[in-house]
């Protein structure tokens, strides 16, 4: 068998390129369609007034959102009238706020001793717990009121102990050496 030399041509395998005009004729033309709407049509303002004639005539259909009000506007401002009250319209009672009747220092001082609420807040203090919210504001002011009222009736001075927030001065007056060698001096 003899050698045959490789072409560059596909032969009739390949297919067939068309020249540029030929391939417009084979094109099929693409079909038409209706453009969509970008807004109103032109002109939409003319045909209001063709509208509005419609719409009286049969009271049917959206009605316009740009006619206004049709109610007349005063352009000169009028006074305007105060009803007068006639004098025997007049309230004859005056209200005034209620004042609850003030507790004595005393009966104040006996009802504040008495709260048992605040016992056991204070036994709860006395045991080193730490108070929060509402129960700290009522201990806080349940103290404060009965330090007034212990200052008011005078009676503070047999209240008080002495007692020195120093703790160096408490240090100092105590015998350390009783304490640890015994009674001896």
């Amino acid at each position: 068998m003899t050698r045959q030399k490789k072409s560059r041509n596909a032969g009739d395998n390949g297919q067939r390129h068309l020249p540029a005009a030929e391939a417009r004729k084979l094109r099929q033309p693409k079909e038409e369609t209706k453009k969509k709407g970008a807004g109103k049509k032109s002109g939409s303002r003319n045909s209001v007034i063709e509208q509005k004639t419609e719409q009286h005539a049969g009271h049917s259909g959206p009605k316009d959102p740009r006619t206004g009000s049709k109610k007349p506007i005063a352009l000169v401002a009028e006074p305007v009238v105060t009803p007068q009250i006639k004098p025997d319209m007049q309230p004859k009672a005056r209200l005034m706020k209620a004042v609850q009747p003030g507790l004595s220092p005393a009966e104040e001082l006996a009802q504040i001793e008495n709260d048992l609420l605040l016992q056991q807040l204070l036994e709860r203090v006395e045991n080193n717990e730490v108070l929060t919210g509402k129960d700290a504001k009522y201990f806080n002011a349940k103290t404060a009121r009965l330090e007034q009222l212990l200052e008011q009736l005078g009676l503070t001075e047999q209240a008080e102990t002495i007692e020195d927030d120093d703790p160096l001065a408490q240090f100092e007056r105590t015998d350390w050496r009783k304490s640890i060698l015994g009674d001896e001096d």
